[in-house]
């Protein structure tokens, strides 16, 4: 299952539930104050009214209002642009709004005269003063460059696999005797090029790559949750061994490791106690200490590994190279001469260096539905640049529809 492809649309679309309100009293601002005509207007009252929200007292302005549109007299109460009651945490805000206006004048208490500002499509709806920007738009950007970022990712991540499953399902596989220069599928027998392989970061087990995570217990605060405290893959050369002979691998930090993810495995370790000997041994050589004798599951740990043994099937597509003169042994075979490895001089192309102990059937059907990351990236950037055109459009000189007309009554 892609976790972190799930994960980023999730949080894209929990954060995207707080910038369609936010976008929409943003919007519903920009296209009052950019579609209005002027009128002279009549205070009829003012006033301060206020509300509990979450145990706090807020305040909005209300201005009573009359002007008349083609000989129509309307009346309304809304101060500010958009259809949407602003409200303040401070009663002194409110008091500055309300303090300009004067009962029953047609003239504002520093001299100028009372203007309404009516929309030409429907001149019931006006508005007294704007404020600028009503709060929270912020939230909207925020989404914006979020959703540009993960949208991002998520299609690349969908062409990255979609591509590799095309070269995993359109690569013929190759035998050591009849490998080429170039990019290259071989399967066979992990045989570690030293001899021995490495001793497994938490079991006796002897291997080539070890995928390995630490994962901890935290019991703080009002989210209990395991935390990733370490994860690597470790590796060393090794020869992918056929019935037609071995060629050498290489395997680098930077290889897709793709290994069966049914194969994992577990040791759970209480805070209280140190673990086997070979957990023992890793957390000697690593950076992690022992966690902090705590009661229940707190700190408690779980180490996992996934391993490719020697003497496992592995799969590799990488990039075939002339191997180093000096590692080529007496009277070499044509594979002796050759090695799957990392390119970094950019001298060849290399598509994809990947390395598994699944097949190649699995590897392909792990990827069919990669795609989907295509159309979900791409929903996410358009949204994104949607919200920035409805929020920035007027200072780009867009004039912007009323599409959120009456979404939003309120906003804080």
């Amino acid at each position: 299952m892609d976790t972190y492809g799930i994960g980023v649309v999730a949080i894209l679309l929990f954060l995207g539930v707080f910038a369609v309100f936010s976008v929409a009293a943003t919007a519903d601002h920009h296209s009052s104050v950019q579609k209005n005509q002027d009128v002279p207007a009549e205070v009829v009252s003012v006033e301060v009214d206020q509300r509990m929200n979450d145990d706090e007292i807020e305040y909005t302005p209300v201005v009573v209002y009359r002007y008349t549109v083609d000989g129509e007299s309307y009346t309304s109460d809304n101060v500010h642009p958009g259809g949407f009651v602003r409200w303040y945490g401070s009663r002194s805000t409110a008091e500055s709004m309300v303090d300009r206006y004067e009962e029953g004048s047609d003239v504002r208490r520093d001299g100028e005269p009372v203007v309404a500002y009516y929309n030409p499509s429907a001149p019931d709806e006006a508005y007294l003063y704007d404020p600028g920007w009503p709060g929270g738009w912020w939230i909207a950007v925020v989404y914006s460059l979020l959703a540009v970022v993960g949208g991002g990712y998520l299609a690349r991540e969908g062409f990255v696999l979609w591509r590799q499953r095309q070269m995993i399902k359109n690569t013929p596989t190759e035998n050591a005797r009849s490998l080429s220069i170039g990019p290259s599928e071989l399967r066979g027998t992990a045989i570690p090029a030293d001899g021995a392989g490495f001793a497994a970061p938490f079991s006796e087990d002897e291997c080539v790559v070890a995928d390995y995570e630490v994962e901890q217990y935290d019991d703080s605060g009002d989210n209990s949750t395991w935390r990733t405290k370490e994860e690597d893959v470790l590796h060393i050369p090794f020869y992918v061994e056929d019935d037609t002979g071995r060629v050498l691998v290489r395997p680098h930090d930077d290889a897709v490791y793709d290994l069966d993810p049914d194969t994992w495995t577990e040791t759970y370790v209480d805070s209280s106690d140190k673990g086997p000997e070979p957990v023992q041994r890793f957390l000697s050589n690593s950076t992690l200490s022992y966690p902090s004798d705590s009661s229940g599951k707190d700190n408690d740990r779980k180490y996992r590994q996934n391993l490719v043994e020697a003497g496992d099937e592995v799969y590799v597509f990488g990039t075939v190279r002339p191997r180093d003169t000096e590692y080529i042994p007496d009277e070499p075979t044509s594979a002796d001469r050759l090695v799957v490895e990392k390119v970094t001089d950019n001298s060849m192309r290399e598509p994809m260096y990947l390395i598994s102990d699944d097949s190649p059937t699995d590897l392909v059907g792990r990827r069919k539905w990669a795609l989907w990351r295509l159309p979900a990236g791409g929903f996410f950037v358009l949204s994104a640049i949607a919200v920035s055109v409805y929020v920035f459009g007027p200072v780009l000189g867009l004039d912007i529809p009323r599409t959120f007309d009456g979404w939003i009554d309120n906003v804080s």
